[in-house]
Parts: C-alpha cells; structure tokens; sequence
C-alpha cells in the first residue's frame, strides 16, 4: 500500500491550519503543554544564528578572490533593497487610502493613555552598529555588529590572497558544519510551528480581531500585492519563474509567518537559497544576513504607511500630496536606517508619524492585534530578502563568476 508523500512545505502549512484549529478547540491543560514545543524551536533557531550568519559570510567573502565582486554584491544589494521599499511604502499608502481602515475607529480611555517608545537617537542606532565588545553584544542579541565584523574579517581574509589557507578552510568548513546543524532543526519546522500557532489561534479570538478587521485586511492585501511585485520583478530581472521559486522558498516563508522574526528565520532562508532555490552561498551569505536585519519591506515600509493613513482618518486629518510623499520616503529609509532596534515595526510607525506630524497614539490602536499581523510583515520581510538574493546573483553573473 503506497503512502502520500507530503512535501515539506505542505508539511509547514499543514501544521499551521492544524494549529490554530488545535488552538480554539483543544482544552487549556493540553494548550499549555503544547506552547513550550514552540519556545524550545525558537531557541533552537537562535542558538545557530551567530555562528552560522558569522562563518557563513566570512566564508563568503573569503570565496571572493576580486575585491571588484565585493563592490557589485553590495552596490546591487543596497540598490534592489531600496527599490522595493520604495514600491512597498507606495503599496501602503494606496492600499490604505483605497480601504480607509480608520474609519469608524475611535481611541478608547485606554488606548488614549498609551505611551509610545521612544525614538533612539540617529547616533545611538549607529553606535549600536558599531562592533565594540563583540562577545557582549552577541550576548545582548545585537546582530548588526557582527555582520559588520564578519564583513571585514571576510574583506581581510579576501585582501591576502592566499596567505591564510587554513583560516580560510577552516570558515568554509565551520560554514558547512553550521549549514548541517541548521538542516537537522529545520527538519523540526511543522512540529514548532504547529505549537507557535496553537499559542496564537488560543488567545486571538473574533472579539479581538472584528474591531481592527478592516486594518488586518488592508495590512494583509497591502503584503499580497508586494508579493507579486516580488514575481514581477522575479520574472522580469531575473528570468525565473515566480511560480517556481515560491514553491521552492516555501519553508522560508512559512517559518516566517509563523515565527514573526526575520532574524530568527534567517538559518531557513539560507538553507533554502542554498539547497532549494539554488542561489550560490557568496550570494545568499551576503544578501540574507543583511536583509534579515535591513530588507523589512513588511514592518519598516507597508506597516507604517497603513498606520499613518489610519491615524490621520481617526483624528480627522487631511494629508497633502506632499505628506503622501514624505511617507513613502521615510518609510522606505527608516527601514534601513532603525535596522536592529527592538521592537522595529513600532519603532518605524513612531519615525514615520512623527515626520509627516501624527499624533503618535494612532499606534495605540493596533498593539493589541499586532502579533497578527506581524505575522504577514515578517512572511514580506523574509520573500524579500531572498526575492532580492536571486535579483542580485542574476546581475553578477551577468557581469562575473561568482
């Protein structure tokens, strides 16, 4: 007797329809046995984002035997990164006008005393980049610096050509060791995210989530509409069939959505470049470490403009063509320039409002929801980092190796 064989990314979706089905209908005794399976994923997917972010660039870059490959990756990286925030901020902002989700909203007594983060200071989120006391920082979760330190080292190792073989093979054999580990966790995605999602389908219920529907659609059509953006740009830049390689990023994506941390992701969306997509590990080393700090087409560009639109329908304010603007363009700097702060999509609200002059408790409104739709950000987030991964090898290839 022959079994279906389900692929894994049915697997992940399977999982999550079960477990948020398993969350409204199983009692609360089971519930709480089953959450801790979800936290114990999650800690494994953070335990192999350091050494595996860190061996896998500098093993990138230590492949990259002409310093004029390092310049065409990175220009191209930052180039493609900013072209989609761009089209995501402007997504937002018509997806918001078009479905108005702050009318008929008013601010409760309690969301009235709501007190917004405060912004850091430019010069603080870039002292944070800095690498200082690296062991500290990877202590405290900064994952920026040791981006940055992975990529020098890398550029010391490539500057002396063949002068340090061993350091170089040991990276590039650490890197492979990294990429078996992570594989094994991987392998563990339908049973986390099945727990994940019992967690969420138990406390979201119709009561929480009818009030603020309107947002949630215009949040979830406005990251629809930047997928297919992504399949455009797929088919039109990169020759590939966007139909294959969503099937083949599948598992990134879902572990994305169910997760809501691109830096958390980050372990499945190499693997999945690498193994799945077929994208070379110098691409995929470069690109996806960056975008899971950088790319935040989600929560940094698409977010943010909804809120505003929101806010300024509750408060009655009418926005000028140039304040439509100026929301398009901070959003799609802010969400590079708050790369690495805690709390990033709230933190970019807060930088976007505050530039185009919204009152900041429009946030106050979609706090309590924002785990839903964190969900589909981050999913937007994660497509984009490796829409951007095969955009940029296309480009090489066209110019070198690599």
């Amino acid at each position: 007797m022959r079994y279906m064989k389900i692929g894994f990314g049915n697997q992940c979706l399977l999982a999550l329809f079960l477990g948020l089905f398993a969350g409204r209908l199983l009692p609360n005794v089971v519930i709480d046995a089953i959450i801790p399976i979800g936290s114990v994923f999650i800690k494994l997917l953070q335990l192999i984002v350091i050494p595996l972010t860190f061996s896998t660039i500098v093993s990138s870059f230590a492949k990259l035997e002409d310093m004029s490959l390092v310049k065409m990756l990175g220009s191209r990286t930052l180039l493609w990164f900013m072209v989609t925030a761009l089209i995501a901020a402007s997504v937002g902002v018509i997806i918001g006008v078009f479905i108005n989700p702050g009318q008929g909203l008013i601010l409760s007594s309690a969301m009235q005393n709501y007190q917004p983060r405060d912004i850091p200071a430019v010069s603080q989120i870039f002292l944070d980049m800095v690498p200082g006391n690296i062991i500290g920082q990877i202590a405290s979760g900064q994952v920026i610096p040791v981006i940055i330190f992975a990529i020098f080292f890398g550029l010391a190792l490539t500057s002396m050509g063949n002068k340090a073989p061993h350091v170089k093979s040991f990276f590039d054999e650490f890197s492979k060791v990294m990429f078996v580990i992570t594989r094994k966790i991987i392998r563990l995605s339908p049973y986390g995210i099945f727990a994940l999602l019992v967690d969420v389908g138990h406390n979201y219920g119709a009561d929480a989530l009818l009030p603020l529907g309107k947002f949630i659609i215009a949040v979830y059509l406005a990251c629809f509409i930047q997928l297919i953006v992504y399949a455009i740009l797929l088919a039109i830049f990169a020759n590939k069939n966007p139909i294959v390689f969503f099937k083949q990023f599948w598992p990134a994506m879902i572990t994305g959505f169910t997760t809501s941390s691109s830096l958390g992701t980050l372990p499945v969306t190499l693997e999945t470049l690498v193994d799945r997509v077929g994208i070379s590990s110098r691409t995929s080393g470069f690109v996806a470490p960056l975008g899971a700090t950088m790319k935040m087409d989600g929560c940094g560009a698409i977010f943010p403009a909804i809120v505003c639109i929101m806010t300024a329908t509750v408060f009655g304010i009418h926005l000028s063509m140039f304040q439509y603007i100026l929301i398009v363009i901070t959003a799609a700097v802010a969400t590079i320039g708050t790369a690495g702060v805690p709390g990033t999509a709230s933190i970019m609200a807060i930088v976007v409002l505050t530039s185009v002059g919204l009152p900041l408790e429009g946030l106050a409104l979609v706090v309590g929801i924002d785990k839903i739709v964190d969900m589909m950000r981050t999913m937007t987030n994660v497509t984009g980092s490796g829409v951007c991964a095969v955009l940029v090898e296309r480009g090489c290839k066209n110019k070198a190796d690599i």
